[in-house]
């Protein structure tokens, strides 16, 4: 408590009654409070409980190591002693490790598949992933980070995670605005904030703080949220988040978009775990009053740390009026076509997946100038080439166009096209599956050869090897799990993981 800010604990006092407070602070003062959680991806892991024995060993749900976070149907706690940010699986894409907390604003969100979502403000990405784990592939993302370092951190999660129909993009939110008006049915802005909710785990958002940022965050959420109820169809749902516990930036927020869109009402929902309602108490006495906006503030959600099993968070879910119709969404692409990949660039990639993955009847077939690339495993890659230099993509046939945008990753990255030869992406293997490829070679999660791939070293098989004579790109795997791309030729597996990615064991 003694390294809380002294206006804070003055600020947290006045709001609450004595004995509130009292629990508040005392939860900063407790270590066992701090909660750890992944979520699991359900596109690439089959099994929970086998992964749960891959991460602390065949007791651990007998141990009770991993526990379900009330919210998220594939949100896990997990045991500090467990380390699951060093196992190879989360190279692999398998889980993605994020605060418990953090993880209710999709739940209510409640993305489905087929929906146009827009994640406004979405680094590091694991809101972003979240939703794109709802959508299963179908549907459009639109992720975005305006801050530009940030954005790849964003695009690298994406990557990792194995998402194909997401667009990461880096823009203000009035640009998005006027690009995509009347675009998405549902938008998360989980707002830059003061970060109180923070506290706990974060120093930066302690050292970081004071009451001039709490203004300057309020303000900049209130600009945000109205760029984003531009952008929402009748019918359409907005996810308003903040991990902050200051009023100014959570219902009073609120209050004030309520009296400036009166098309928008505030949906009551389930609380769970511990949840509470927004309090209605702490709107300005000065705002003009609305007895409507002040009850439908009154459905803002509050997770506490001293009431859940996670750090602080506010949200709200706020709806326009109108009814939602799937044929409302718009069939054009903003922002005009995309700039298609020509001929020649697409020709590599054609004769790169006739050769290295294994094809349903060898077919890859153009339909409606899209290309269908059907797997032997029932997978398929479809939708339209795009190029950006050397580097070609591929996007889902309704994806927005990266026309006039700061584009990252419009859609999957397949690779580079190379003086007319193709050399696949990471973000191609770990969107791919073990009986994806025409070669593969698997490594177990516990073996030494795991460490060595993971930090760019060749591995040299044995001359027994059934892949030893053999040469091509070869799909490398952990414990059957895609995790990135070796060139093989006479015997050796030559390292295609990313430099930037690399590991020192």
């Amino acid at each position: 408590m003694s390294t809380l800010p002294k206006e804070f604990l003055e600020r947290m006092e006045n709001l609450f009654s004595d004995k509130e407070y009292t629990e508040f602070i005392d939860a900063f003062d407790t270590e066992d409070e701090r909660f750890h959680a992944f979520r699991i991806n359900k596109s690439k892991c089959c099994s929970k409980e086998e992964l749960f024995d891959a991460l602390n060993g065949k007791e651990a749900a007998k141990n009770n190591v991993f526990s379900k976070v009330p919210w998220e149907e594939t949100g896990f706690y997990y045991d500090e002693n467990v380390a699951p940010g060093k196992h190879p699986y989360h190279e692999a894409g398998l889980y993605y490790i994020q605060e418990p907390s953090a993880m209710a604003p999709v739940h209510f969100l409640d993305p489905r598949p087929k929906d146009h979502v827009l994640d406004l403000c979405a680094a590091p990405g694991g809101k972003s992933t979240q939703i794109a784990g709802a959508l299963k592939g179908q549907g459009i993302l639109v992720t975005n980070e305006i801050n530009r370092d940030r954005a790849k951190i964003l695009s690298l999660n994406i990557e990792r995670m194995g998402i194909r129909n997401a667009m990461v993009v880096s823009e203000d939110s009035f640009c998005l605005s006027e690009k995509f008006e009347g675009y998405f049915n549902k938008i998360l802005v989980d707002a830059p904030c003061s970060g109180e909710g923070m506290f706990r785990k974060n120093e930066i958002a302690l050292s970081e703080w004071s009451l001039n940022n709490v203004k300057l965050c309020a303000q900049r959420q209130k600009e945000i949220l109205d760029n984003a109820a531009k952008m929402l169809l009748p019918g359409g749902r907005i996810v308003y988040s903040t991990c902050t516990f200051s009023p100014e930036e959570n219902e009073q927020n609120i209050y004030e978009f309520l009296l400036k869109h009166k098309d928008f009402h505030v949906k009551e929902v389930e609380l769970i775990g511990g949840m509470e309602n927004g309090r209605t108490l702490w709107v300005n006495a000065d705002a003009p009053a609305d007895e409507r906006a002040l009850f439908e503030t009154g459905r803002s959600v509050r997770l506490w740390p001293h009431k859940v099993r996670g750090e602080g968070h506010f949200l709200c879910v706020l709806e326009r009026d109108g009814e939602y119709r799937s044929d409302s969404v718009k069939s054009y692409v903003p922002g005009g076509r995309f700039v298609r990949a020509k001929a020649e660039q697409i020709k590599p990639f054609i004769e790169f997946a006739a050769e290295t993955l294994k094809l349903s009847d060898g077919k890859i077939d153009v339909k409606n100038g899209d290309t269908v690339i059907s797997l032997s495993d029932g997978d398929s890659l479809a939708g339209g080439f795009l190029s950006f230099g050397d580097q070609l993509y591929l996007a889902p046939s309704d994806m927005p166009s990266p026309v006039g945008l700061k584009v990252l990753r419009p859609g999957l990255h397949l690779g580079e096209v190379k003086k007319g030869r193709f050399e696949p992406s990471h973000a191609l293997a770990l969107a791919l599956n073990d009986s994806s490829c025409n070669l593969t070679f698997d490594i177990l999660s516990d073996s030494q050869d795991i460490r060595q791939y993971l930090n760019g070293q060749t591995l040299r098989l044995r001359s027994g090897d059934d892949l030893y004579k053999k040469k091509g790109w070869c799909l490398v795997t952990c414990d059957g799990y895609s995790i990135g791309w070796a060139k093989l030729a006479g015997g050796m597996l030559k390292n295609h993981y990313p430099k930037g990615l690399r590991i020192n064991y």
